[in-house]
C-alpha cells in the first residue's frame, strides 16, 4: 500500500509551488498556455456529457475518436493514435467507461481494474487516456497521469516516495493528492495545472498528425516502411514485429507506452524509445539519429543512459544504448569504439511501387 505523506514538509515542495506560481502568473498571456487554460469551459460544454454514466450509452466511436484529438480537448497531444485500438470493440470499451466512472467505487479499485498488473484491459485505454476522461468528468476532483505530468514532477523533485510494489490505482491516489495540493496553494483547478506541466518539461504540444491510423504493419519480416522521417513512428506500431522488438519491449507504465517506452519525457530531453529486456534485468536507450552530428547524437544517449541508471534501473539493473542511423560516418564508427555500452544498427528504406 502507498503511505499518506504530507508532501508540504518535502523540501522541494515550496521550490515547487514558486516555480509553478511564476508560471501560473503570464499563463494567460502565454501563447501557449493561454488558449489551453480558456478552452477549459468549451471542451467541459463538449464531453462532459459524454463521459456521464447517462452519456456512455449513446457514445459513438467518433465521438470519442474525436476527444482524442488535440485540435478538440486542446489539451493532450498524442491520444489519437491510441483511438483505433481502443473503439474496435464499442461494447468492451463503454463498459470500462461505467467502470471507470462509478463514484460508488474508490478510485483505486477501478483504475487496478481497468489496468490489471498495469496492463490495459481494453487494448491502449491506459491512464493517459482513463485520467483526462475523470478530469473532464469530474475537473474539480481528478488529475491526469501521464508522461508529460511525471516528467514535470520529476523536474520540480516531487516524484519520490512512490512504492514500487504499489498497483497503479495506490499511486494514483498519491498523485491526486500532491495534485490537489498544488492546486490549493497556487489558488487555482486541475484543469490549469495540468497545463503548467508543458511549460515545466520545457515542451510545446504537437498537433495531431492527419493519419491517425498509423503506418500499417510490415509485409515481411524485412523492415519495410515508405518515408524515412516516419521510422519512429513506425517503430512504435511495428515494434513486436522486429528483430529488436523480439528480445526487448517497450517501456509501460499503467497502460501506456507514449511518454513511457515513446518519447519518455526526462529534465534532460525526450528518449526517443525506452525499452526493457524481456528476460533480462536490462535497459536500452534508442535514438534515432535525425540531422545532428555524430558527436551529438553519442552524446545525447550518453546522457540519457546516465538519467535511465540514476532514476529508473535498480542497482542490480545494467542500461545500455542503440543508436539507429541510415548509414554510420567515420567519426560515429571510431567513437562508438569507445562507448563500450552504445552500439549501431542501420535502418534501409525501401519505397516501390506495384500494380493493385
Amino acid at each position: 500500500m502507498t503511505t499518506s505523506i504530507d508532501i508540504t514538509l518535502d523540501p522541494n515542495y515550496h521550490l515547487a509551488i514558486e516555480r509553478l506560481r511564476e508560471l501560473l502568473e503570464f499563463a494567460e498571456s502565454d501563447d501557449m498556455l493561454g488558449p489551453i487554460i480558456a478552452a477549459k469551459e468549451e471542451v467541459l460544454d463538449r464531453y462532459q456529457p459524454c463521459f456521464t454514466l447517462a452519456g456512455i450509452s449513446n457514445l459513438t466511436a467518433e465521438q470519442f475518436l474525436g476527444f482524442l484529438l488535440f485540435r478538440n480537448n486542446h489539451h493532450w497531444t498524442g491520444l489519437q493514435r491510441m483511438g483505433p485500438a481502443i473503439v474496435g470493440d464499442m461494447d468492451r470499451l463503454k463498459a470500462a467507461l461505467n467502470e471507470l466512472l462509478d463514484e460508488s467505487v474508490p478510485i483505486s479499485h477501478r483504475l487496478d481494474s481497468l489496468l490489471p498488473g498495469g496492463k490495459a484491459r481494453v487494448l491502449r485505454l491506459g491512464k493517459a487516456v482513463l485520467t483526462p476522461i475523470l478530469l473532464i468528468a469530474h475537473p474539480d476532483r481528478y488529475g491526469v497521469w501521464n508522461g508529460t505530468s511525471e516528467g514535470a514532477l520529476r523536474n520540480l523533485g516531487l516524484w519520490h516516495g512512490f512504492d514500487r510494489k504499489a498497483s497503479v490505482g495506490e499511486r494514483y491516489e498519491r498523485l491526486m493528492g500532491i495534485f490537489l495540493q498544488l492546486a490549493r496553494d497556487l489558488g487555482t483547478d486541475l484543469w490549469t495545472l495540468d497545463s503548467l506541466w508543458w511549460r515545466v518539461v520545457n515542451e510545446v504540444p504537437e498537433p495531431e498528425k492527419d493519419n491517425t491510423e498509423g503506418l500499417g504493419h510490415m509485409e515481411t519480416p524485412g523492415v519495410r516502411f515508405g518515408l524515412e522521417r516516419h521510422l519512429h513512428d513506425f517503430l512504435l506500431d511495428n515494434w513486436d514485429n522486429t528483430d529488436l522488438g523480439q528480445e526487448w519491449q517497450l517501456d509501460e507504465e499503467g497502460g501506456d507506452i507514449k511518454g513511457y517506452g515513446y518519447e519518455r519525457v526526462t529534465s534532460i530531453g525526450r528518449i526517443d524509445l525506452l525499452a526493457r529486456h524481456r528476460k533480462e534485468p536490462r535497459w536500452l536507450v534508442i535514438e534515432l539519429k535525425r540531422g545532428q552530428t555524430s558527436d551529438d547524437t553519442l552524446g545525447q544517449v550518453q546522457r540519457y543512459m546516465g538519467w535511465v541508471q540514476e532514476e529508473l534501473a535498480s542497482e542490480s539493473e545494467t542500461v545500455g544504448g542503440l543508436i539507429i542511423a541510415h548509414d554510420s560516418s567515420e567519426r560515429l564508427r571510431y567513437a562508438l569504439k569507445a562507448a563500450g555500452r552504445v552500439r549501431f544498427m542501420r535502418y534501409e528504406v525501401d519505397f516501390r511501387l506495384e500494380e493493385g
